[in-house]
């Protein structure tokens, strides 16, 4: 039957599916109509939202740079000022939602020339969603939970299918790169104006608010409560390894480099998140990875240089945190406080919490051969939801009230899809950086090159995120460029080797 309709070309996908799209609008139109003429103003404004949403289907790359500007630039620093728009970042995750229907109409309608298909890893990640819905509807997780939950995880997934379907000009992917490289430019003044202005404020605020978390630049966060500095640093590394991308590769200039590098590297010097240690050896390491055979010596000069500045970082925020905190605590009191918290057994939120050392050995002592389904599938998607302002709490962490049970996301996955889900997760990070490692192998010298090699250490910072941060299942910025990372891939990868980028 299935090469009876392969084999017969008026039956074909790529004839049928714009008749099925032809067919969807005439009848979303008749429905409009009927709507309109009823004179409900309630369905009347859902049925222009609606309409308005179609059209945004039809202008993917218009929509791709709202949900960059809205959730990267605006949402933060409106939201952090503005309490009242908290509600904000739900417009840009509708569009990521529209997004993922775009990419759909996309596929189907789009004709490949050999070699031209997407990366396995966009196919897992298709799997992931589908057993993450099917699984969490199978549990005993209630509806509403679901519902949130889905929107929480997959709500920016679509500009990651977007970016594999649509066949977007290289042009416009450069673009899309330098608005990037502007965003981590323009962290320097925020941040600047969160050290000097927003930070005192928080000072004599309870103890779980650290006052030097609020430099978060133009992410997320709250003058009262957390914030999302992570993401911040995140960028910047991922700014930073780009250009010393660039700079292998001889497209910019020791007279621009050098200026830029230190305007985007100052916020990490403003701001306090240890995760900078992570992050940029991880980039690093991938950046320069062909040296280490080519170039040993260059490559373990270079890991000793990059070891004393990431000593020299932490030593600061450590002197901080012992001059200019609010508890007298020395130096040597400071360093084995962070490591209890990371490393030991001290937990966070006043200590009653877990920790990231921890948090993964709780799950599997509640689980393994004692709940061998949970262990497996897990409790359905916001089973480990724990407090965020007024959403509501997953099923499973209000069994554990203040243990934070999905303090990082690796756990979060862990409580919600089970093993067998975290392994796609994996599969789909994995099947990301070896994609980008073919691309490295195969580009052409210059910035394609540059920005495959950036692209796998971006892929590669994702992995100690999710392992000790919980941002990628929570924080809308993340999970853009989380997403924006996966779909260049893609993109690129599907290019082939005809991409041809403007001025190179």
């Amino acid at each position: 039957m299935l090469n009876w309709l392969r084999s017969n070309p008026a039956l074909s996908a790529y004839r049928l599916m714009p008749l099925a799209v032809g067919a969807g609008f005439a009848t979303a139109a008749a429905i409009g109509g009927v709507v309109v003429a009823s004179g409900n103003l309630m369905m009347i404004g859902l049925a222009l939202g609606a309409i308005f949403g179609v059209l945004l289907l039809t202008a993917v790359q218009q929509t791709i740079w709202l949900v960059l500007v809205g959730t990267l630039a605006l949402s933060g620093p409106l939201v952090m000022h503005f309490p009242a728009l908290s509600r904000l970042p739900w417009l840009f995750s509708i569009l990521g939602f529209l997004l993922l229907v775009a990419s759909v109409l996309y596929e189907g309608t789009r004709r490949d020339a050999p070699g031209q298909s997407s990366p396995g890893f966009v196919a897992v990640a298709v799997v992931f969603m589908i057993y993450a819905t099917g699984m969490s509807l199978l549990s005993d997780a209630p509806g509403d939970q679901i519902i949130a939950a889905f929107k929480r995880y997959f709500q920016y997934w679509g500009l990651m299918f977007a970016l594999a379907a649509v066949p977007f000009a290289a042009k416009q992917i450069r673009v899309w790169l330098i608005f990037m490289l502007g965003l981590a430019a323009i962290q320097l003044p925020f941040a600047i104006y969160q050290r000097i202005v927003l930070m005192p404020l928080r000072l004599n605020m309870p103890n779980q608010v650290v006052p030097v978390d609020i430099v978060t630049g133009t992410f997320e966060g709250s003058i009262v409560g957390g914030a999302n500095n992570n993401v911040m640093v995140f960028l910047l590394i991922a700014a930073i390894v780009g250009l010393l991308a660039a700079r292998r590769e001889s497209i910019i200039p020791a007279r621009i480099f050098w200026p830029l590098l230190a305007v985007i590297a100052a916020p990490l010097a403003l701001g306090e998140t240890k995760m900078v240690a992570v992050f940029l050896p991880v980039a690093l390491a991938v950046v320069y990875s062909d040296l280490a055979r080519r170039r040993p010596f260059a490559f373990a000069s270079g890991a000793v240089a990059a070891s004393v500045l990431i000593a020299g970082l932490m030593a600061f925020y450590v002197q901080y945190q012992a001059t200019e905190g609010r508890t007298e605590l020395t130096f040597d009191q400071r360093v084995r406080e962070n490591l209890d918290y990371n490393v030991g057994n001290r937990g966070y939120f006043g200590g009653a919490s877990l920790n990231r050392s921890n948090v993964v050995p709780f799950w599997w002592s509640r689980h393994g051969l004692d709940d061998p389904i949970g262990t497996v599938f897990g409790h359905g998607l916001g089973a480990s939801h724990g407090a965020r302002g007024a959403e509501q709490l997953g099923h499973v962490d209000r069994k554990f009230p203040g243990y934070s049970i999905g303090l990082t996301a690796f756990a979060g996955l862990l409580w919600d899809v089970g093993l067998f889900g975290i392994a796609l997760y994996l599969l789909v990070l994995g099947g990301a950086f070896r994609a980008a490692g073919r691309l490295v192998t195969q580009a052409a010298p210059g910035l394609d090159r540059a920005m495959c090699r950036t692209l796998r250490a971006v892929v590669a910072m994702i992995v100690p995120a999710l392992l000790a941060l919980d941002v990628m299942l929570i924080a809308p910025s993340m999970q853009v460029l989380a997403a924006f990372t996966l779909g260049l891939i893609a993109w690129r990868w599907r290019a082939g080797s005809g991409v041809s980028w403007v001025r190179q």
